[in-house]
């Protein structure tokens, strides 16, 4: 049997119902977890900080449970967060609009396996 698996997509997963599931998958320990909470914590606070879920699940894609990683990652977001989430879900496709009207199903193949990559990075760490 096949699972749908489309709820999982960037653009398309409740990002404030997932994150709480990964910052215990990556921090099971409670104190540290509440660290990063707070490093996380600093991407929000301007009114110019969009998506927060969102951009708080891209942090802890990009730095796994690396703490320094993650106050690295938050520090970016919070000048541009449209750059966290090129890393976190559009590293091949960002920027090949020439590509997107050259062969658009080679630029599919790259969006594709883009949500791939986010979709098996979710499945694999809920899954443990």
């Amino acid at each position: 049997m096949d699972t749908d698996f489309s709820s999982l997509l960037p653009q398309n997963i409740d990002h404030s119902s997932f994150l709480p599931k990964v910052l215990e998958k990556l921090f099971p320990q409670q104190e540290l977890r509440e660290t990063v909470i707070g490093i996380l914590g600093e991407y929000g606070r301007k009114e110019f900080h969009l998506e927060i879920p969102r951009v708080h699940l891209g942090i802890l894609k990009l730095a796994g449970s690396d703490v320094e990683s993650v106050k690295r990652w938050t520090s970016l977001a919070c000048l541009d967060w449209r750059d966290l989430l090129i890393e976190a879900e559009y590293r091949y496709s960002f920027g090949k609009d020439k590509l997107r009207d050259r062969d658009p199903e080679k630029y599919a193949k790259l969006e594709r396996k883009e949500q791939n990559e986010y979709r098996q990075w979710l499945v694999k760490l809920l899954a443990t």
